[in-house]
């Protein structure tokens, strides 16, 4: 299993499993009473797309819950997805993780 240092205050990303097409992780925001997780499906062709493998999908999850965070509460993220839904709630999505990265 994959983990990813914190760059930023409380997040946390730990591959839960891999599969052909993809992988699934877990994200931990806040710490203690305030901690949230997720689970974070990532569909291989989608990390493809919106990458081209230039960063490993831990980071790709890690950037999108920058992106999140910077529009919405952790309360109010859904506790299951897959990042190809978030561009369905921020059509800019794709455009914004494009350029951070």
């Amino acid at each position: 299993m994959a983990e990813m240092d914190e760059d930023f205050d409380g997040v946390h990303v730990t591959e839960q499993n891999q599969r052909d097409d993809g992988w699934t992780f877990m994200v931990e925001l806040g710490y203690g009473d305030g901690l949230i997780e997720y689970l974070v499906d990532v569909d291989r062709a989608y990390w493809t797309k919106l990458t081209d493998r230039r960063i490993e999908p831990e980071e790709l999850v890690k950037v999108t819950f920058k992106f999140l965070l910077d529009k919405e509460p952790k309360e109010l993220i859904l506790k299951r997805f897959n990042l190809s839904d978030v561009k369905g709630y921020f059509p800019n999505y794709e455009i914004e993780i494009k350029r951070i990265l």
